[in-house]
C-alpha cells in the first residue's frame, strides 16, 4: 500500500540529503502514519484509515469523522470518503451538493492614510 492519507492527501516526497560539502544524495520524506479507527455515528459503524498525525488533527478539529466528512464538498474527498459520506447521507436524508460554491473575495485597494488625506485635498480644491 502506498503511504498516502485518506483525509490530506499527503504522500511520500523524494529530495536530498546535502552534506557539509554540498554534496547531495536522494532520500524519501515520508508521513508520519497512523492505522486508526473511527467510528460513525451516523452509520453506527468502525472505518479503519490511513492517516497522517495533521489528518487526525483536521478530523478532531470537524468533530469526528461524520462532522468531516459532510463538512467538505465530494470534489475535496478521495473516493473512500466519498463513499462514507455518500453512505450517511443516504441514511440521514441530507443532500449533497453537486457543485462546491465558490465565494468571491472582495479586495479592497491598500491605501494609506497619507494617501487618502492627498486624495481629499485634490478632491477640494477641485471643488
Amino acid at each position: 500500500m502506498p503511504k498516502v492519507c485518506t483525509v490530506t492527501g499527503k504522500k511520500t516526497e523524494v529530495g536530498h540529503n546535502v552534506s557539509h560539502s554540498n554534496r547531495k544524495t536522494k532520500r524519501t520524506f515520508k508521513p508520519n502514519m497512523q492505522t486508526l479507527k473511527f467510528k460513525s455515528d451516523a452509520l453506527g459503524r468502525e472505518f479503519s484509515l490511513k492517516l497522517t498525525t495533521s489528518g487526525l488533527r483536521t478530523l478532531v478539529k470537524h468533530g469526528g469523522l461524520d462532522g468531516y466528512v459532510m463538512a467538505k464538498p465530494i470534489s475535496r474527498l478521495t473516493p473512500e470518503m466519498a463513499a462514507i459520506k455518500k453512505a450517511i447521507a443516504k441514511k440521514t436524508g441530507a443532500k449533497l451538493a453537486a457543485k462546491p460554491v465558490e465565494k468571491k473575495t472582495v479586495r479592497k485597494p491598500n491605501r494609506s492614510a497619507r494617501l487618502v488625506k492627498k486624495t481629499a485635498e485634490v478632491a477640494a480644491k477641485k471643488k
